[in-house]
């Protein structure tokens, strides 16, 4: 008589990953539960190796798209509102009068604004900007940067700033390195 199946549980990304024997004894699925809640499960597999990797995998996606989702509730909004501050009134010529359109922004930042945030010691100087097609926020632009955040009114700001929370003693450490050793402007 074969002995009976023991559920095994894991911790992955601080989500619990608990391995099941299929129905009727066939197979392996892996029920998987986030930290609120949310449960996910995945198909049943011919091994119990199968069904952990599925396990993972199925988490893994759950976290990049409830990071994405997060970033796209903050970003959407503060785009829309730098599209619209950078934009100009756009408008049709019909006969001898103009009706007005919307507005037409870039789509691409400023470089200006990039070149006055780089002399303000918010953004570091980067060798060759012309080719570098990112910036590197220095400790002082960091700090800025929350402190903006902080004021807005933003659906999913508050739980942004909790997950960088654990950033702010590198970000005073970098920053005291830099006076230190004079790397900042």
């Amino acid at each position: 008589m074969a002995k009976p199946f023991k559920p095994e549980t894991r911790n992955y990304c601080n989500w619990s990953v608990t391995i099941y024997v299929g129905s009727e004894a066939v197979g392996f699925y892996t029920k998987c539960i986030s930290p609120n809640d949310t449960i996910l499960c995945t198909e049943i597999c011919n091994d119990k190796g199968s069904a952990w990797q599925q396990g993972y995998n199925l988490v893994a996606r759950a976290i990049k798209e409830e990071r994405t989702n997060r970033y796209n509730r903050i970003a959407i909004p503060l785009t829309l509102a730098l599209l619209y501050v950078s934009g100009a009134d756009e408008e049709d010529e019909l006969g001898h009068q103009s009706r007005f359109r919307g507005r037409r922004a870039w789509k691409g930042h400023d470089f200006e604004i990039l070149d006055l945030l780089t002399e303000d010691g918010l953004l570091e100087e980067q060798r060759n900007p012309q080719q570098i097609k990112s910036v590197v926020l220095t400790p002082k632009g960091i700090k800025q940067a929350r402190h903006i955040l902080k004021n807005l009114n933003l659906e999913g700001i508050e739980e942004f700033l909790q997950t960088q929370e654990n950033r702010d003693d590198l970000i005073d450490g970098l920053e005291q390195d830099r006076e230190h050793f004079g790397d900042e402007k």
